[in-house]
């Protein structure tokens, strides 16, 4: 006789049922993980542009200054075809043939928190493999864009291992008021140091360390577990994992308590949702 199956219910520890839908969802880095994530999240849009009225429908904008190139094609999801073609546009051109999604490309580099803004993101993800640019998306992630509340998630991984943490800030004082930590208030050594992409040699990019195509796959399928539940009003359990290619995953399930702790000075606790 099967042993009755016991399920433990995870707390929320920030419910979404009353926030507000990103609409306009940016897409920083478009290589190893990021050509992965923008698969599943132009499949994801797409269906939930189909249940919404024309002007609730989500934008999603793609940026990215570098060209596919012969060595890509390894690891990241590009094809033959595209080589020599912009990031950015390769993926946006094949998923809007897709899907009949219109999609924005920024064929650059984003070396400053300004670029950032005139994307208009209130959903930024950041696939990117440098601190420098990291450090641009913290700054516009403390500083604030256009809107009162937004979210970040960055994706980050070595050859076999990674993490992808989901922040939020707001400075609003309705109940959501409370804030989830982002990847360098997490981890503040990702945004310490280094050289954007445009500053680097061609030794210097021939060094970049390599990446297991797993390990971009499980990142990116774990940056859509977040986007879904964001763009869908689904409360979030956590606000980070840690993997490796091996099934090794740790998920970071905080108390509203130590998220106090991680950068007291964005932190309130007086929200009705944390009473007991």
């Amino acid at each position: 006789m099967a042993k009755e199956k016991q399920t433990v219910e995870l707390p929320n520890i920030f419910p979404l049922e009353n926030a507000i839908v990103p609409l306009n969802v940016v897409v920083v880095g478009c290589g190893g993980t990021g050509a992965y994530v923008i698969g599943h999240i132009t499949r994801l849009i797409s269906v939930l542009n189909s249940e919404r009225e024309r002007y609730r429908k989500i934008n999603l904008k793609l940026a990215d200054g570098d060209k596919v190139e012969e060595k890509n094609l390894e690891r990241q999801h590009f094809l033959k075809r595209e080589l020599g073609t912009n990031k950015a546009v390769a993926l946006a051109e094949r998923y809007s043939a897709a899907f009949g999604l219109e999609i924005t490309t920024k064929e650059t580099y984003l070396e400053d928190s300004d670029d950032i803004v005139s994307l208009n993101p209130q959903l930024l993800i950041t696939c990117v493999d440098n601190a420098a640019t990291r450090k641009v998306a913290h700054d516009w992630f403390m500083n604030g864009g256009r809107y009162s509340s937004y979210f970040w998630i960055d994706a980050g991984n070595e050859e076999n291992s990674g993490q992808v943490i989901c922040g939020y800030n707001t400075y609003s004082s309705s109940h959501h008021g409370f804030n989830l930590p982002c990847a360098s208030e997490v981890y503040p050594s990702i945004i310490e140091g280094g050289k954007f992409n445009s500053q680097l040699s061609c030794a210097e990019l021939a060094a970049v360390a390599p990446q297991n195509m797993m390990a971009n796959i499980t990142a990116s399928t774990l940056v859509l577990n977040f986007v879904q539940n964001i763009l869908r009003n689904k409360p979030l359990v956590s606000h980070g994992v840690t993997f490796s290619v091996d099934n090794s995953f740790n998920t970071l399930l905080n108390t509203p308590e130590n998220l106090i702790k991680l950068c007291p000075q964005r932190r309130t606790i007086n929200e009705p949702w944390f009473k007991k």
